[in-house]
């Protein structure tokens, strides 16, 4: 049931409504779509009355027994009194809500209906006045709300007609993104496209676009049902994708690109909605997208420091709920830290203004994650976040001011990272004071020649955000493997110098103390490193 008013007597017309339910009908009835009968697929255009608009829903209701589509466009009014939505009408009157339809009685219809899956799509376009009378309230929530049935998937928009956002003048903006993502399909997705996908995959592409970013309210496993088949899964069945890491021939740094679908048809960023491509199985992330989706994120040039994904409100993007190292992204960051490989990074307009491009996307080159911490988010939620360093090369970035640990003579800085440098002689008298062995183990390495191998490893981290002190209370010497569990967090140590492993929670003996550490440092450890994956704990012990 396709519903839409695009002429008006007293509002301001809507031209881009008519192509809107011209191109769903036609795509809807296509066979390697739905291929929905035309019987089955009713328009109505410009509605006048009550009747004009209802009498075909109550029709549609009657017969659905399976799926029932309801989809309006069109200007969308706010009762003053009331605070109801009310779908528009040819002749409907901004201060005569009785001249449109309230969409309570839309609701009971569906509410009637024995279809077993009911989906409603409100692109409902707002004028000043009614945008005016909702005072400072968010009009998108509240509309969602009012719209809400049980058993029904809710798809809701707030958009302006599409020359008065961003210049698009076809179809309506919202619509437009879902008439896109059905006649192009999705890559990257299954056969068949579920709502949810459909719907993020539009939201996601309309945030970046600046546009107004519409809602969905879903109920009983709404957001699974499969409504189209999925064109991109086609193409990519008859193409050999080929995962890489590393730059894109013919893509230099700094190549900018004005969409998501223009970084996946480069072969630079495949994903359409995640802003982390690749998995930990394959090696890790091959990309990520760097475009101010997360409040905690912090970029200075050469270095990112970049929130994990998940446990954001879909609607509002306020973080609800812990991030997880068991999540695809985040393991596939982990585990880029142990193999090294290096990630393509893009920055978004959304992105912190002094090194995000104005508008669309850029490609930044590649950057290594060095490392990963947990964290109170901004929101409350712990998040992770990884630390990617500017792979050098001759391609120039601009940077903040360098962070120095502490001064120090020429031949003695070690660099660390980005403008952070540590003292080398601090790191060789620590291994003296040791005899070269492990503070956890007593293992010493020793190669041919006499020369023995240990590690030293800063317990808080003297790189941003951690700003640690370049001080020997502030680290350890380790033999290779116990420096790498406790920089993943496999290994934390107690307050008594305990040393416990993440793996089984045990104690695995006492750490060696030859020298003094600050408690503090240690605490912060504990607080900010965990490794929660546990395939790759079992990797790393």
């Amino acid at each position: 049931m396709l519903i839409g008013t695009s002429e008006y007597t007293h509002l301001r017309s809507l031209p881009a409504v008519e192509n809107n339910l011209k191109a769903l009908s036609s795509l809807l009835q296509q066979p390697d779509l739905w291929g929905l009968p035309a019987e089955h697929c009713t328009v109505v255009h410009n509605p006048t009355s009550v009747a004009a608009m209802m009498d075909p829903l109550w029709e549609a209701r009657e017969e659905a027994k399976d799926t029932l589509i309801v989809y309006f466009a069109g200007h969308g009014l706010i009762h003053s009194v009331e605070s109801d939505l009310y779908l528009t009408l040819v002749d409907s009157h901004k201060d005569r809500m009785y001249s449109a339809v309230a969409y309570d009685a839309v609701r009971n219809e569906l509410r009637a209906s024995r279809a077993r899956r009911k989906i409603v799509i409100l692109d409902c376009c707002y004028s000043g006045l009614a945008l005016g009378l909702m005072g400072a309230e968010d009009v998108t929530e509240r509309v969602a709300n009012s719209a809400r049935v049980t058993g029904t998937y809710l798809m809701t928009a707030t958009a302006e007609n599409k020359t008065a956002l961003g210049g698009l003048d076809t179809y309506t903006a919202f619509t437009g993104e879902l008439i896109h993502l059905l006649d192009k399909g999705i890559p990257e997705q299954p056969e068949f496209l579920e709502l949810d996908s459909i719907f993020q995959h539009a939201r996601e592409a309309l945030r970046d676009k600046g546009l107004p970013i519409p809602q969905k309210r879903e109920s009983n496993f709404a957001a699974h049902i499969a409504l189209v088949q999925n064109r991109a899964h086609k193409i990519q069945k008859k193409l050999t994708v080929k995962e890489f890491y590393g730059p894109i021939e013919g893509i230099n740094p700094e190549t900018n690109f004005n969409s998501r679908r223009a970084l996946h048809d480069a072969g630079v960023h495949r994903p359409l909605q995640s802003g982390i491509c690749g998995t930990a199985e394959r090696g890790g992330a091959e990309s990520i997208v760097v475009s101010g989706g997360y409040k905690d994120d912090e970029d200075y040039g050469d270095v990112i420091i970049y929130t994990g994904h998940g446990g954001r409100d879909p609607n509002t993007g306020v973080q609800v709920k812990d991030q997880s190292a068991d999540d695809s992204g985040n393991a596939a960051l982990i585990k880029s830290i142990m193999t090294g490989l290096p990630v393509r990074v893009i920055r978004g307009a959304g992105g912190d203004k002094r090194f995000s491009p104005s508008t669309g996307y850029r490609y930044d080159g590649l950057y290594a994650v060095t490392d990963y911490w947990t964290k109170r988010g901004t929101d409350g939620p712990t998040i992770l976040q990884f630390r990617l360093e500017q792979i050098e090369d001759d391609f120039p970035r601009r940077v903040t001011a360098p962070h120095m640990s502490r001064k120090l003579p020429p031949g003695r800085r070690e660099k660390v990272a980005p403008g952070v440098y540590a003292d080398r002689l601090l790191a060789t008298e620590l291994k003296q004071v040791y005899d070269h062995a492990c503070q956890v183990c007593g293992v010493v390495l020793e190669i041919p020649g006499g020369l023995r191998i240990a590690a030293t490893v800063h317990i808080r981290g003297i790189e941003q955000p951690h700003l640690g002190p370049d001080h020997k209370a502030n680290m350890l010497c380790l033999c290779p493997n116990h420096r790498d569990l406790f920089k993943y967090g496999a290994i934390i140590i107690e307050d008594d110098f305990s040393v416990i492993s993440r793996t089984d929670g045990e104690s695995i003996g006492k750490l060696t103390l030859k020298h003094e550490i600050d408690r503090d440092h240690i605490r912060y450890h504990r607080e900010h490193h965990t490794l929660g994956h546990r395939r790759l704990r079992d990797e790393l012990s």
